[in-house]
């Protein structure tokens, strides 16, 4: 007995397997897409807590802190940090210096927000000066300090522990930073960084720049500063160096390329751990550690 195959039969076949499996592969999909959103509901209150709280956005807000303090015969302006940002800027026409303090903590820590302080005092008529007190029991705690001063007002001396630093229009600069990162911009005189661990930027300095130590991982960026620059340590990333009236004299190169453009000065380089030294444009004279690039001197 010979049986022969139907080809129309046989295809009608083929299609109904298609079928069923096209709408097998869509009914896994529609459950396993009910368990992911069942899942996500489930989820979804610890995970927004994880994510408020790793943006910041969890942080309990406490009372203000504001003070108004006249300058009289003051030239120093000391601020003492703690945990949180810190910017100071300097305003024309301003006869006296305002301060705000905005604090927050993490949500077991809130009960701390009372015991937080922003001191202000004026030491021998000629020093303000200004503290901020935080718990040493909780380290979500913080207060972030927006100062502004006059713009002439003769110098400005930072000490922030923790957390980032904004300088603008003023007229001297000292900074000793824990970690945070320094910005500082249009700086009428000149700017000394005792220690720093993080990035740092100095654009529009009208005096000299000297900087001690540099740590951590990130960049340095010097631009258009009308005196001299001198690191003794550098210690931290890749450095920009462009722009500069004066002489540029650097200890230790840091563990990144430095680059150097546009110098009216000498350039001297004592060591360069890491990376490698470009210069270019440097109008007096070159002295950088062997085997390294001297294209445009």
């Amino acid at each position: 007995m010979i049986f022969y195959e139907d080809p129309e039969e046989e295809k009608g076949s083929l299609r109904m397997r298609i079928f069923r499996n096209l709408l097998l592969g869509w009914a896994m999909f529609v459950g396993l897409s009910g368990v992911g959103i069942i899942s996500l509901l489930i989820l979804f209150p610890p995970m927004e807590a994880i994510y408020q709280s790793i943006t910041g956005h969890n942080c309990e807000s406490g009372p203000p802190h504001k003070a108004i303090i006249d300058i009289g015969d003051a030239t120093l302006l000391r601020v003492i940090g703690d945990r949180g940002d810190l910017s100071v800027i300097g305003r024309a026409g301003r006869k006296s210096i305002q301060i705000e303090g905005h604090t927050c903590s993490g949500l077991d820590s809130k009960h701390h927000l009372e015991s937080l302080a922003l001191n202000t005092s004026v030491i021998d008529f000629n020093e303000i000066l200004v503290s901020v007190v935080l718990p040493d029991a909780a380290d979500d705690v913080r207060m972030d300090l927006e100062i502004i001063v006059p713009a002439d007002f003769p110098r400005v001396e930072i000490a922030n522990t923790d957390g980032p630093v904004y300088i603008s229009n003023i007229r001297n600069l000292q900074a000793t930073i824990g970690y945070g990162n320094l910005e500082a911009t249009r700086i009428g005189g000149t700017v000394n960084v005792l220690g720093l661990q993080g990035s740092m930027s100095l654009i529009d300095i009208e005096g000299d720049v000297n900087v001690s130590l540099i740590e951590g991982y990130g960049e340095v960026d010097l631009a258009r500063i009308g005196g001299n620059v001198i690191i003794d340590d550098n210690r931290s990333g890749p450095a920009r160096i462009s722009d500069i009236g004066g002489n540029v004299t650097i200890g230790s190169a840091g563990y990144g390329h430095l680059t150097v453009t546009d110098i009216a000065g000498d350039l001297s380089v004592d060591k360069n751990p890491g990376g490698h030294i470009i210069v270019e444009e440097i109008k007096g004279s070159v002295d950088i550690p062997v085997n390294e690039d001297r294209s445009g001197t």
